[in-house]
């Protein structure tokens, strides 16, 4: 089983990473889209989207474009998840409506409620601020690859 984010999500993780880098800037779509490869007309709906939830601002104009608006450090990636996707903790039965002998929940209801809760409160643990230290490091060369990265 897979547990990564919708390419919707990853687009608005990389648009909220560069942002919070150059939180002292306004950013143009294009070039957001062109720095973290996203492509740019998915990029313009993502950004509309984090800009309804409060997590950007924007301004039109030749000195517009796009800026943080909420303190990475105060801006947890669940709630970034949450705006993207909706609730982590809500949904729909694990079985999905399949051999379940109990009107009002399913045998795996409690340890896949279980899951789903500690999925919520690790991403509730963690900031955007602690995303783009770890990217600037990383980028640095300054941070250890953990032993368990994909790209190995």
């Amino acid at each position: 089983m897979k547990i990564v984010p919708t390419r919707r999500t990853d687009y608005a993780l990389r648009s909220l990473i560069y942002l919070a880098e150059h939180s002292a800037d306004r950013i143009n779509a294009a070039e957001i889209a062109a720095e973290m490869e996203v492509p740019l007309p998915i990029l313009h709906q993502v950004l509309a989207e984090l800009q309804r939830a409060g997590l950007v601002t924007s301004l039109s104009g030749p000195r517009g474009g796009y800026q943080i608006a909420r303190d990475p450090q105060q801006l947890t990636l669940l709630e970034i998840l949450e705006t993207m996707e909706g609730s982590v903790t809500q949904g729909e039965c694990a079985l999905r409506g399949g051999p379940c002998h109990w009107n009002e929940v399913c045998a795996l209801h409690p340890a896949w409620s279980e899951a789903r809760e500690g999925f919520a409160a690790a991403l509730a643990g963690h900031t955007l601020a602690e995303v783009v230290e770890m990217d600037m490091r990383l980028r640095d060369g300054k941070a250890e690859v953990p032993k368990d990265s994909h790209r190995r």
